[in-house]
């Protein structure tokens, strides 16, 4: 009788009907009349019906192409594959356009919806699910970046290319799809995706109903020497003097490790160096080998496989390469490819770590040279914005209401948070002896509570603490880049 009754409902009706109960009902049909027999045709209409609502409603939004629905791995879930046209000068909505690739996790046109605005490409070959989507069991839009991965303007090169710009394309992107779901929206990321959305609030403070920005960090200048400062006190000094040793070592054998480095990463990977060079892409990756410890090692993971500096050379360079992941930073692929757009950004407006050469300087070769400006696949033709990042930041904490920041405490790019205030509902944690890779679920019980209290509250859903460590299950971590490595390809810059 209930399948009978949905064939009446208009399309609106049918958006709200759990999918789940069609397919249970689907499943009983098509066991209860023996081996072989047809499913009840009205289970089957009822299914069409769903199905073509979810698509006449993404074929109506103007600008739209669903390229593609793909299989969820997440049950209760669908898994499309969206194309979006964007102006490629939003002060100029008339000129030129490009598409921007959008991942979309369906569950429900009502349910909130989690809106992450990638840093950089969108990886579409698997379903990626963010914490904030998990725990609110929302829809996701997961938005490529210009100028990232198939998102690339026409016209010369990062012509277009900067904060404002992108927070046009995520503007345009609320404005098209709010209309459709129509539930409660939160936006954030993390790393450079978690600094996207913050921008895009800077510029467009109410299209979202509140925003989680993960290790998000605010850097002043092209080589901004707070990151020393906190590389010179993080961990302990043993583990501090450990990592120069280290480093030193690498920088005191580099006439024999060079030339193993190039020929294991043109063996395994198809590696070349040619626009950094060989010796100069690995004094950068030497020099930033404190860095990468304490941004993505785990101490407790990685601090038993450290070399000594009489190891190998063989076990020198494995760790730089398989635990550091150091080379996979300076290659031609990841320039030309995956991160010349970010090196771009950074010489311009979103700022580069100064690295400590002061323990290594009596063996360097290329002393000051660790720079984003010098990592960009074309020349960097602007000056950089020095006002820009502080007056982002201190607008955030002025005026930006329902805000969650989260850092790790060992996490370099801690060095630079953004500060809140709690009179905007808006709060800041650090996760003790955190890395780049923290979530929620990574904070002490207390403030992991407040914290999901809030994004519950800001999406208008029910929350139970007594449930909360069900309410928030842990979920695939986002990832900025699609290609794989040894731990990783390419490291969350």
């Amino acid at each position: 009788m209930a399948i009978a009754k949905m064939k009446s409902m208009n399309m609106r009706q049918i958006r709200n009907f759990p999918v789940t109960s069609i397919v249970l009902a689907f499943g009983v049909a098509a066991c209860g009349t023996g081996e072989g027999s047809a499913p009840d045709e009205a289970v089957a209409a009822a299914q069409a019906a769903v199905t073509d609502e979810v698509l006449a409603e993404l074929n109506a939004i103007p600008g739209l192409t669903v390229v593609s629905e793909n299989p969820s791995t997440i049950p209760g879930t669908r898994f499309f594959v969206l194309r979006f046209e964007q102006p490629v000068d939003h002060h100029d909505p008339d000129g030129p356009r490009f598409t921007q690739k959008i991942a979309l996790l369906h569950r429900s046109f009502d349910a909130p919806t989690s809106f992450l605005p990638s840093g950089y490409a969108v990886n579409t070959r698997r379903v990626i699910q963010g914490e904030v989507t998990a725990m609110l069991e929302a829809n996701q839009l997961y938005a490529e970046h210009r100028y990232y991965g198939e998102s690339v303007p026409p016209g010369p090169t990062y012509e277009h290319l900067d904060i404002e710009q992108s927070a046009g394309d995520h503007h345009r992107i609320v404005q098209a799809f709010r209309p459709v779901y129509t539930g409660r929206w939160i936006s954030g990321a993390s790393s450079k995706g978690g600094m996207t959305s913050i921008y895009h609030r800077y510029y467009y403070p109410d299209d979202v109903d509140g925003t989680v920005a993960f290790v998000s960090p605010s850097t002043y200048s092209p080589s901004d020497p707070r990151y020393v400062t906190f590389l010179r006190k993080v961990g302990d000094a043993a583990m501090r003097s450990r990592l120069i040793a280290y480093q030193r070592a690498l920088l005191a054998r580099r006439d024999q490790i060079v030339p193993m480095m190039v020929a294991e990463l043109g063996e395994d990977w198809g590696l070349t160096f040619d626009i950094v060079g060989a010796d100069r892409a690995f004094e950068f990756g030497v020099l930033e080998a404190s860095f990468f410890y304490w941004q993505f090692c785990p101490v407790q993971f990685c601090e038993p496989h450290l070399p000594a500096p009489g190891a190998s050379d063989e076990e020198l360079l494995s760790f730089y390469i398989n635990y550091l992941g150091a080379p996979f930073n300076y290659d031609d692929e990841t320039i030309n490819v995956h991160y010349g757009p970010y090196f771009y950004q950074s010489a311009t407006q979103l700022g580069h770590p100064r690295f400590d050469e002061a323990p290594l300087r009596d063996l360097l070769r290329y002393p000051g040279q660790d720079r984003a400006e010098n990592l960009t696949p074309v020349p960097v033709t602007i000056p950089f914005d020095y006002g820009l990042m502080p007056l982002i930041e201190a607008r955030t904490w002025a005026h930006g209401e329902r805000m969650l920041f989260i850092y790790g405490e060992n996490d370099p790019w801690s060095t630079s948070p953004f500060d809140v205030r709690a009179k905007n509902d808006a709060f800041r944690y650090f996760v003790p002896d955190g890395h780049h890779g923290v979530g929620i679920e990574d904070l002490p019980e207390e403030e992991r509570l407040h914290a999901m209290s809030r994004i519950f509250d800001w999406a208008d859903v029910p929350f139970d603490p007594s449930a909360a460590r069900t309410a928030a299950p842990l979920a695939p971590a986002v990832e900025d880049d699609e290609a794989p490595g040894p731990r990783f390809r390419l490291p969350l810059r």
